[in-house]
Parts: C-alpha cells; structure tokens; sequence
C-alpha cells in the first residue's frame, strides 16, 4: 500500500518486519527505494511554484485497448479486458433481441459460434457474459426460475484466471443467492462463507503491502494526499497527522523524508497518531517509521489510538499548543456507510479537533443512483470489471493478494450496494457529488488540490508503462482516478469553516 515507486518492488517483508536496532544500522541506500518517486518528481515539482502548468494526463484521450469490433485482427495479438467483453455482450445481446430474431427465448444459447474468427477462450467469456446479462434481465423481470437455468450454465465454473471470468463467477454467486431469497428457495446444503475483511487484512499486512505497492490508485492517491499535507504546513514548526482507515502505513516514509529534507522552518516535531480498532496491532508500522526518523534526525512521535470511529474524544488526541492537525481519511467514510449516524459521529470527533486540513481518499462508486435493479447491477458490473482490469494489469495472475483485493472491493462495495440495495441506499450514493453535499452540513468546505499534487499525479502516470490504462481527471476541486476511463477513487481535501461568534 506504501506509495514507492512504480516499477521493481524493495524487499518490504524483510523491511517491514527489520528491529528498531537493525533499522538504524542500515545505509541509505537501503531507504532509497522507498523515496524514489519522491526524489525523481523533485525537478519538475520546482517549476510548480509559479505560472500555469500543463497536465497532459488531464487533456489526453488515454490509449484504448483492442476493437470491439469481433472481426478484427487484435483479437489475436492482445486479450480483451474484461470491460471489453462485457460491452461485446450487451452490443450482441440488443442485435440478438432486434425483431428480425424470430426466437427470442433462446438469444443466449445460440451465440456460441457468432464469429468464426474469435479464439475459442474468447467465445466461452462472451458466452459467459451473455448468460449472466441475460439472467440480469430475466431476474428484473422476476422470471426466477428463468434466471437460474441461465446461471447454472456459469456456476460451477472454473475460477478462470481471466478477470472477466472473476467477475461473471462473483456476480453470479451473488445473483443466485439473490434469486433464492426473493423465491424462498434456500438451499440448506449450499455453504455461504462471509470473509472477515478487517481479520485478514490484519493477517496477510506484509504480503498486501508489497502488492500495492504496484497499484495506481493506491500509490497516487497516497502520493496526493501526503503533497497536500506538505502544501499546507509549508511553514508549520510542529505538525500532527491524525490517520483514520490505516492498513499498512508505511506511506508516511515519505513525509518524514521530506521534512527532513525541509530547509526552511526547521520542523521541531512531527507527531503521527493512527486511529484503529482494538484487534489491529501496528506496532511494526511504528517501529519502521520512528527508526527512520531516529535514522534521519527528525523529531518524531508515534502513537496509536484503539477506538472506534464514532466514538471519539478531543482528549484522547494529546493535542498540544502550536501544532497544525492534519486528518487523513482512507476509505474510511465508505466502510461506515452502511450506518450513516457513524459517518455523522466520527465528522463531529474531527470537527472538535479543529484540523487545519481533513484529507479524503475514497472508493468513487460512479453510478446514477438508478432505482432498478438492472441499472444498478450493470452500473455495477462496469465498475468491477475497471477493478478486475487494474488487478490484472499490475498483478500477476498467481499473486496471492489479487483474490484478496478482489474480495475486498466486490464484497464492501458491489455486494452491499447491489445485491443487498434498495433505492434509497446510503451506500450507492457514495460518489465525490454526494460527499461535497453531504460534508457541507458539517461546515467542511473543499479546498483546492495544489498545482504540484496534481503534477506529481499525472506524472507518476506516464512515467509507468504496467499504468497506461490509469485515467486522471478533475472534478472541481478533487483528483479522480480510474481505469479505462471508469472512476474508482478521488482524493479532495477540505476545511471546516469558521462559525461566525
């Protein structure tokens, strides 16, 4: 999760897991990786400090990948992405369905040799993918029983390495659980296995680290949020870092790098305070950062608060006179959605530390907020299948974090905003439009992201060739990122406004 750099990965279990003593021994060298974007982003970030900039990832059409078109010749030369198959399948599903198709009932099962040119694996994806639209538009038209003969030509189905094959495999589970709610159809002998995503991300911390570390959007965004720390406390002696949503941590690297490297305003202390529930443990997140800023002469304070979100006081912070307060949220607002009196409860915690600046990395589930159940599962779909694509462009297919990652994003957010969603669900309004208007009830007002963040962004973009599907833009004041055009995460900073006395 650490933002390093884009390419080849530092040994980071044995890094993470190095004794405070054995830490401090260490040469430079060993630490250089982790600044590596830091350092070779550091001559153009200079020319940022005057004049206007141009950002070509903000004006460019991103490179697309092959033609939809069934025919054509890049379907041999390099394999669809999962997005890819799925428009393929709704455009052959509407000819399928246009009347001059006299039978209609059997659309999905006659689409097996729509093109002779096609690769044999690419066929059975689009057939797959036509048999799980086609159970969609069956179940929104409570034809059950309809629904389920279709899934069961997925499911069982090999968990095939492609992403589309992921994605059809987890909607499907989902949409069968669906069809066996809705038609008291349960099947006692079918085991339900619900993962406990806090309890394996503690569990597999150090292998989650070294994955994202290759991830875009969790690079960038960390990238982003830390630029805007350092803007603003620009000229702070003292500064506090208040970190909600941790998982891995060692993101702060890279500012305790920069004020080291900071020559004016020479920083008389940097105090980090990591909010956490009582199982997680991160201690060792501790000792990497503190025996770096031992290492590096820094005048650091490490400390942890188990507490839950919403159940925060002022004195539990240890805030001290002087101190500029920096709250950082990470996919924090999102994992409370489901009760949204949480969400209210930990915005009121911030507001009584009067932060100088809240930073907000979210999960952007772009979706029109669609009453019907087949907008909201396609919208959906589309979303996973952006995911799925990052995952597999910048994984391995044998990585073991890939299926975790992909768990943790299907069953937070697709699985509790579809599957279980109704209209009026607080969850499938979770989009940057809706934060802007729901943090303006609490006197929170967005500031602009600097010049240099969204530079450092949109350079950290092209200079990686596995991130050429990465797609940055703005909205107003905030940074969304995504892939093949699809948004999946925003970064936005803001403010409380000051009540009138």
């Amino acid at each position: 999760m650490a933002p390093y750099s884009a390419g080849a990965s530092p040994n980071d279990d044995q890094f993470l897991h190095a004794s405070h003593v054995e830490a401090t021994k260490q040469p430079l060298q060993n630490f250089h990786a982790s600044f590596e974007i830091l350092n070779k982003y550091g001559s153009q970030m200079k020319r940022l400090r005057s004049g206007k900039h141009h950002y070509p990832c903000l004006e460019m059409e991103k490179p697309k990948g092959p033609t939809e078109e069934a025919g054509s010749n890049s379907w041999r030369n390099q394999e669809p992405s999962a997005a890819s198959f799925m428009r393929m399948a709704k455009m052959e599903l509407i000819q399928l369905k246009a009347p001059k198709k006299s039978d209609s009932s059997n659309l999905v099962l006659n689409t097996c040799g729509f093109n002779s040119s096609v690769p044999y694996e690419h066929k059975k994806h689009m057939k797959h993918a036509m048999y799980l639209l086609g159970a969609v538009e069956r179940f929104s038209n409570q034809q059950y029983h309809e629904a389920e003969m279709m899934l069961q030509f997925i499911l069982p189905a090999s968990y095939a390495d492609h992403p589309v094959e992921r994605v059809i495999t987890r909607f499907a589970q989902d949409l069968r659980e669906r069809i066996d709610a809705v038609s008291n159809n349960l099947d006692l002998e079918r085991e339900v296995v619900l993962m406990d995503v806090e309890q394996v991300i503690v569990d597999m911390r150090s292998a989650i680290h070294t994955s994202e570390q290759r991830l875009p959007l969790i690079q960038i965004t960390h990238f982003t949020a830390i630029q805007m720390i350092l803007d603003h406390a620009e000229s702070s002696e003292r500064i506090h870092i208040i970190d909600f949503g941790i998982q891995i941590g060692s993101h702060w690297i890279t500012i305790l790098q920069a004020l080291a490297n900071r020559k004016s305003h020479p920083l008389r202390q940097l105090k980090i305070t990591v909010v956490c529930k009582p199982k997680e443990d991160f201690e060792e997140t501790g000792k990497l950062l503190t025996s770096f800023a031992e290492y590096m002469s820094l005048p650091f304070v490490y400390k942890t608060l188990h507490s839950e979100t919403h159940d925060l006081k002022r004195d539990q912070f240890e805030l001290e006179p002087g101190e500029l307060v920096a709250v950082y949220l990470e996919c924090c607002l999102i994992s409370l959605s489901e009760g949204p009196q949480k969400i209210e409860a930990l915005i009121q915690g911030i507001k009584t530390l009067s932060p100088h600046l809240m930073v907000v990395n979210e999960v952007e589930a772009y979706t029109s907020g669609s009453t019907t159940f087949i907008d909201r599962f396609d919208e959906a779909l589309f979303i996973c299948c952006a995911m799925f694509d990052c995952l597999d462009h910048c994984l391995e297919r044998g990585n073991q974090c890939r299926e975790l990652c992909e768990k943790i994003y299907f069953q937070e957010i697709i699985r509790n905003g579809v599957m279980n969603g109704d209209e009026g669900n607080f969850q499938w309004k979770c989009t940057i439009n809706f934060w802007r208007e729901y943090l303006s009830r609490f006197g929170l007002v967005e500031t602009p992201l600097s010049q240099r963040a969204i530079h450092q962004a949109s350079l950290m973009i092209q200079e990686s060739p596995l991130w050429h599907s990465c797609t940055m833009t703005l909205d107003r004041e905030c940074l969304l990122l995504g892939w093949d055009s699809v948004p999946l995460r925003s970064v936005s900073a803001w403010k409380f406004q000051h009540e009138p006395s």
